[in-house]
């Protein structure tokens, strides 16, 4: 009777750790991340989110490319770019992918679309939601956060270290010394590219914008440097509140007839 009952009971048990595991199969598993809202959109880290969503994610180092790829569906995209291709097919982004820290951020609506997941927004919490099959996505981002006003003198002491950033061979220790104006992404790049691409020091009034409850902005400036035969150039120094305090993260260059 004992060896009886002993069996049943490991068999009950057996029966039970199934249903177990098929109720735990079906249940939907939650992921919560980090995100960024740029400009009226959600960015995502690419490999934690689509890993997330269940694809497979690699990176080829030779063309800076990372590949998305879930079920028939595989997805390419460059960093700094607005362009990816779909199987094949190109698309355009509504925001350019981006490196920040190492990471890899892409449109969030972008590729949980194309994966065949939805995608929803509360502006209330600054929360997206990306679902697909029995996996959700919660990105969190600083929609919504009140960030301090940028002072004149933090406008003036940027637009002086971007004016430094003409020629490094004047410092001995370039991460010290722009580590307090610049983020160290946007100092790597500066030392790979041996400082900016050009030695003129913009002295104008410079014209900022803020976007509101995102943490970002610009100080633009614009000078006819001589060496430019005449052409106007429009200096925009792309700012971003990080680490409690307002920071370069890259400066670009237009130029325009007069």
């Amino acid at each position: 009777m004992i060896k009886k009952l002993t069996a049943g009971l490991l068999a009950a048990v057996v029966t039970m750790s199934c249903l177990i595991g098929v109720v735990s199969a079906k249940e939907n598993t939650i992921v919560q991340v980090h995100g960024k809202y740029v400009r009226g959109y959600t960015m995502i880290p690419l490999r934690a989110v689509s890993e997330a969503l269940g694809a497979t994610v690699t990176w080829s180092k030779e063309t800076y490319t990372a590949t998305i790829t879930k079920n028939d569906t595989v997805i390419t995209m460059p960093i700094h770019s607005h362009h990816a291709t779909v199987n094949g097919q190109g698309q355009m982004l509504d925001a350019a992918s981006s490196l920040d820290g190492g990471t890899m951020y892409v449109p969030l609506r972008f590729v949980a679309q194309t994966l065949g997941g939805s995608v929803s927004w509360d502006a209330s919490t600054g929360t997206a939601t990306a679902s697909l099959d029995d996996r959700t996505v919660t990105i969190s981002t600083q929609y919504g956060k009140t960030f301090p006003a940028m002072t004149a003198a933090r406008i003036n002491a940027l637009v002086k270290a971007a004016n430094e950033s003409a020629d490094l061979s004047a410092y001995k220790q370039v991460r010290t010394h722009f580590r307090p104006y610049f983020t160290d992404a946007f100092i790597n790049k500066l030392l790979q590219k041996n400082g900016a691409v050009t030695r003129h020091k913009f002295v104008t009034k410079p014209v900022t914008r803020f976007y509101e409850g995102e943490g970002l902005g610009y100080i633009k400036q614009l000078e006819s440097p001589n060496d430019t035969g005449g052409m106007f150039v429009e200096r925009i120094i792309d700012v971003r509140y990080i680490h409690g305090a307002w920071m370069v993260e890259d400066i670009s260059y237009l130029l325009a007839s007069p």
